[in-house]
């Protein structure tokens, strides 16, 4: 077995095993960052290992600026965990955006994949829409963040795994 099917496997079995057990155990949050806040303290370093067990083979696998810098800001988010202090917020918001918008970006101009982004801008700009529409003083989506965080973990997986690994 190559590094590249490896590392691939270690990031998909740390995205599904971390999603399922968090889901499993507190249903589908407000965010995957959220997760930090429901983990008992002496559970929430699995967050930042999450975090790290994703992005580092991210990194390894992309072997690409754009890539490397999607992997470092989710790298980031993890060593940012509690993101509801105020020392730690600016670093973990800047690490997730980076690692959206860069592996966007990677999936576009690295790997030419563009149909996948229109997938991601089809489903996460009507849920960050919701943000500003409430029914009777309730937001419609609340854990709208959720859902874009695990479309973009999956392209990411699904653009290494198509043009990488296999």
């Amino acid at each position: 077995m190559g590094y590249e099917l490896f590392s691939y496997i270690v990031m998909l079995s740390v995205f599904i095993g971390y999603v399922s057990w968090i889901w499993a155990r507190y249903g589908v949050l407000p965010s995957i960052s959220d997760s930090y806040y429901h983990l008992p303290k002496n559970l929430q370093p699995i967050f930042t290992l999450f975090c790290w067990g994703f992005s580092l083979p991210a990194i390894i696998l992309g072997s690409s600026g754009l890539m490397f810098f999607a992997g470092a800001g989710i790298a980031f988010v993890g060593a940012a965990a509690a993101f509801k202090e105020k020392m730690t917020m600016e670093v973990h918001v800047a690490g997730a955006l980076a690692g959206v918008l860069f592996s966007q970006l990677a999936i576009w101009l690295q790997y030419g994949m563009w149909p996948l982004n229109l997938v991601f801008l089809g489903v996460a700009l009507p849920l960050t829409l919701t943000r500003f529409i409430k029914i009777k003083g309730k937001e419609i989506c609340p854990n709208r963040t959720w859902w874009i965080e695990i479309l973009a973990f999956l392209l990411i997986c699904i653009v290494l795994g198509i043009k990488v690994v296999f």
